[in-house]
């Protein structure tokens, strides 16, 4: 379990993560001219690896506008999205509990992956990923995927790279994903391995056996010009492993490894966690004490008040760290003490300490921002895909002072519905073209199944939209039907007068078919809605939008 902590993805970080990965070191080749060549080569890949999402059809899509500083960028049946820096790209994803029943209304199925970069979203493929519990790599060009099926073993673990636009697997073990050197990838904490199994892979430069020597499960720091870190217990004198003296082992190309005991840095801890910046600062995370490892020695920075522990860490400055406790405070830790950050509500996330933007989100919901030593609330922007108008805040991911994401959920439950849902969207302070929507289940398989993919999609309807549009129901995919909707036109018969050119309409959106009616006005779609789902658990909607047809079906007068 502690592994599966230590590498998960998401937008507020374990005490694991890196700052700001770095970017990845490559071997010079023999010479200029092949440098040159191999670079000319590598944009060209890159160049086509991009594809930027196709913007939905301008009748049916919604372009989000600035609501309280915020645009949605994706919205809907998105259970467990999160996102993760890679380099100074992020990349987006949804879904991944395949191999398990999610309950507290997270959804099983496999992830779905897409980019954010600064000029809005980008495909990047659609990898069959169960369980994604780790990312590292220079650029979204170029990163790995850590992906577990939920085996105990070194077979059951997959590792995934995206390079050049394409999509290559590994069996591997696969955790613990740290960037490594020639764009490979390094990590330890393997679920089949019970001592320090420091493994490679994409990389042709591996550390010695003796880094991870008679060390139980290590904790494990790297980076892409070759140093690693990596903490644990040795074995004792009877050979038992993680018995033994806490110790700091350091090892870089070319070197030998060093050992350094830090027992008395830590005389309570088990395992300690690392928190990476650079090669010469690492901060050593223990319960409730953090030390730092400055590229030759180990030395205590500070320990928490009242002996609270640790759960999440930012680094803000060299030997000055912010903490997340239980019980829930946020404390400054530096060389010359440690204080406590008054909060208006107790905290359960915070980022950008080290990007001059600070931000919180409250046990509420609610999210503050840091101004001078006080914390404005920030208002989120309305969902998009929902007549609910508020949500509340999760995760907060500050990339820069300008560029911030918030991931939030909110409770759906629209008219004719028999049960709610839970919806979740990322908004981010930099504007999007379009917001997208989460691909939806079979309906049969709507109460724990996730969608794949995104798809555009309209607004909600309001009184001001000329074109509203029922949408009544949805296709199986995995039990397709050629029928013509005969429960749907039964509802409806006799009642043409509520709908535009007396017709339903069969559409294609996202990865499946729907069937709707282009209602006279707002009023109509609602008299449409209470009548398709007096009997049927239909859930329909009414969008402000006007659908590309791919059949009509007239209705019964």
């Amino acid at each position: 379990m502690r592994a599966l902590v230590l590498v998960s993805l998401g937008l507020a970080a374990c005490v694991s993560t890196k700052s700001d990965p770095p970017i990845a070191v490559r071997p010079a080749p023999p010479a200029a001219s092949q440098s040159s060549q191999k670079k000319d080569e590598s944009a060209a890949d890159a160049a086509v690896a991009r594809a930027p999402v196709p913007e939905g059809p301008p009748k049916w899509k919604s372009i989000p506008k600035d609501e309280n500083g915020f645009y949605v960028v994706l919205d809907g049946l998105c259970s467990q999205l999160a996102a993760s820096r890679v380099g100074k790209d992020v990349v987006v994803h949804y879904g991944g509990g395949g191999n398990g029943v999610y309950f507290n209304g997270q959804r099983r199925g496999v992830a779905s992956f897409i980019a954010l970069r600064d000029g809005g979203l980008e495909s990047i493929g659609d990898p069959s990923i169960t369980s994604p519990t780790g990312v590292a790599g220079a650029s979204l060009d170029d990163f790995w995927i850590a992906d577990s099926t939920g085996s105990r073993s070194s077979e059951g673990a997959v590792l995934h790279r995206y390079s050049a636009g394409k999509w290559k697997r590994y069996e591997r073990d696969q955790t613990n994903l740290h960037a490594w050197v020639d764009g490979g990838i390094i990590g330890t904490l393997g679920f089949a391995a019970t001592s320090g199994d420091v493994w490679v892979e994409g990389s042709s430069t591996k550390p010695p056996a003796a880094l991870g020597d008679q060390l139980m499960h290590p904790a494990l720091a790297a980076f892409p010009t070759g140093e690693v870190l990596v903490v644990s217990r040795r074995a004792d004198e009877r050979g038992v492993p993680g018995e033994g003296p806490l110790v700091a082992r350091s090892w870089a190309p070319g070197k030998k490894v060093v050992e350094h005991t830090i027992d008395r840095l830590f005389p309570d801890d088990r395992w300690p966690s690392l928190h990476e910046v650079a090669p010469d600062e690492v901060y050593i995370v223990g319960e409730t004490r953090v030390a730092r490892w400055d590229g030759a020695t180990v030395r205590a920075v500070g320990a928490t008040k009242g002996g609270a522990k640790i759960t999440r860490v930012r680094r803000a400055a060299s030997d000055d760290v912010w903490v997340l406790t239980e019980p829930p405070s946020l404390q400054r830790i530096t060389k010359e003490g440690t204080t406590t950050i008054a909060t208006p509500e107790p905290v359960v996330a915070f980022d950008g300490v080290d990007r001059g933007a600070t931000w919180i989100v409250g046990a509420s919901g609610k999210l503050h921002r840091r101004e001078g030593e006080a914390w404005k609330p920030m208002a989120l922007a309305s969902p998009a895909f929902s007549a609910q108008k508020s949500a509340k805040a999760k995760q907060v991911v500050v990339v820069s002072p300008d560029d911030v994401l918030v991931v939030a959920m909110y409770w759906e439950k629209a008219p004719g519905w028999k049960e709610q849902e839970l919806h979740t969207m990322l908004l981010r302070t930099k504007p999007v073209k379009e917001t997208l929507r989460c691909n939806e289940p079979d309906p049969e398989n709507n109460n724990i199944e996730l969608g794949r993919g995104f798809q555009s999609w309209p607004p909600m309807a309001t009184a001001e939209c000329a074109t509203p549009f029922v949408v009544i129901a949805r296709r199986s995919n995995a039990n397709p039907k050629t029928d013509d909707w005969p429960r749907v036109k039964a509802a409806l018969k006799g009642r043409t007068e509520l709908v535009r050119d007396g017709a339903l309409v069969e559409l294609r959106s996202g990865d499946r078919t729907f069937v709707g009616a282009r209602a006279k006005d707002l009023d109509a779609g609602r008299k449409i809605v209470e009548l398709v789902a007096k009997n049927d658990r239909l859930r329909p909607e009414i969008v402000c939008g006007d659908p590309d047809a791919t059949r009509t079906i007239a209705l019964d007068r």
